[in-house]
């Protein structure tokens, strides 16, 4: 009896769980047709939590070269460092490209000669960059753009012989990109070609300000991996030297035994994108403290980067809602729903909210006044309409 109970509840069990187990989806993978490359190319595509709650919103988008290796690891960590309370990133598109041919795709120019400075016969597909770049700038931005949601910032990533094309396009195209992350690159590539095109870029650039991140670390001391031969660290000591104040730069050198060029990339790609959008983050004084200033410090960090940044409006309702019940300081509480109003005017829920502040405050005027608003722009929205109405009895 007892072992047929058993039997009967373990069979039961697992039916429940299999009634709810469902997929846990990160993104999606579609193909683009390119006219430029006569090719198919395959693209892997992240959308943040927020893009189908808040219609109003639109987002930076971070492309991505090597797009199955990092895909799943370089979104998670931008869903991380872009959510909760304090994100230090934005929220963001991520467009992952598929490596098709990564020699061929990624070489700035032909060259036969491979890392060990001997003819390699697999080279002699390299010098297709500028295919690949103008693929990217002619036919793959306008697809997103036209498909999703996006704003006018790009971020542009790329890992070791990917990062040749980051900084190829930065060279030969900046307006494409805002911003460049480049993690531990092949700067020996052709003799340094990287340098010698860096060199005549960075004497001749007056354009709009971009930001650039590079990074790589200390190569093995001995007789197989001298260190004289890290051409990366050697590119980054003249770019720093170099670079005019319209490009932003930073780097990081990671020691040797605590990092390797395999092992690096994910945490290099959470330091770039932390610098890119450094002065994003909330500290608790402005959170707290003074939430007047956050307009203030959301316009700076707007003219730095060169688009209309700002608090999201999610961030902004979850501090309105703790100031009004939980911490109970209405005025602060105001401040984060007045802010919502002026960024997401179109956005009924903003001025609701900001009403039921004004509920709480007992100013009864411009609650009516602020529901009516919230109503005129969701007018099939019953809650809205029965708090309105309740006001006006």
């Amino acid at each position: 009896m007892y072992k047929f109970f058993i039997f009967v509840f373990i069979l039961c069990s697992n039916f429940t769980l299999a009634q709810n187990y469902s997929d846990i989806t990160i993104g999606k993978r579609t193909t683009i047709k390119s006219l430029i490359l006569n090719s198919d190319r395959e693209i892997q595509v992240y959308l943040p939590s927020s893009y189908e709650l808040y219609k109003n919103a639109t987002y930076p988008v971070l492309y991505l070269l090597d797009g199955r290796k990092f895909f799943h690891s370089f979104s998670g960590a931008v869903a991380q460092l872009s959510s909760d309370a304090t994100p230090q990133i934005p929220e963001m598109i991520i467009i992952a490209i598929t490596s098709q041919d990564r020699v061929r795709d990624s070489s700035p120019t032909n060259s036969l000669i491979g890392y060990s400075e001997k003819e390699e016969k697999g080279l002699e597909v390299s010098g297709g960059a500028d295919n690949f770049l103008k693929f990217i700038k002619k036919e793959l931005i306008p697809f997103v753009d036209k498909n999703y949601r996006t704003n006018s910032y790009r971020t542009f990533v790329g890992y070791s012989f990917t990062g040749l094309p980051v900084l190829h396009s930065l060279f030969n195209s900046p307006e494409t990109f805002n911003s460049y992350l480049a993690i531990d690159f092949s700067a020996w590539w052709d003799d340094q070609v990287t340098l010698k095109n860096a060199t005549k870029f960075l004497e001749n650039y007056e354009g709009p300000l971009r930001d650039v991140y590079l990074n790589t670390v200390d190569r093995v001391v001995n007789n197989v991996y001298p260190e004289r031969y890290n051409t990366v660290w050697g590119f980054i000591q003249e770019f720093e030297k170099s670079h005019p104040e319209s490009i932003g730069f930073d780097f990081k050198k990671y020691k040797y035994k605590e990092e390797n060029h395999h092992t690096m990339p994910l945490i290099s790609f959470i330091e770039g994108m932390k610098y890119i959008f450094r002065g994003y983050m909330l500290n608790n004084d402005e959170r707290y403290d003074n939430p007047e200033i956050i307009k203030s410090k959301f316009k700076k960090l707007s003219k730095r980067l060169g688009y209309d940044i700002f608090l999201s409006e999610g961030l902004s309702k979850y501090y309105g809602y703790l100031f009004l019940y939980t911490i109970k300081d209405i005025d602060k509480a105001i401040v984060y729903f007045q802010y919502n109003t002026e960024r997401f005017p179109d956005s009924a829920d903003v001025w609701d909210s900001l009403a039921e502040a004004y509920k709480v405050q007992g100013n009864i005027n411009k609650a009516i006044k602020f529901y009516k608003k919230a109503l005129s722009l969701d007018p099939g929205n019953k809650q809205i309409r029965k708090n309105l109405k309740a006001l006006m009895l």
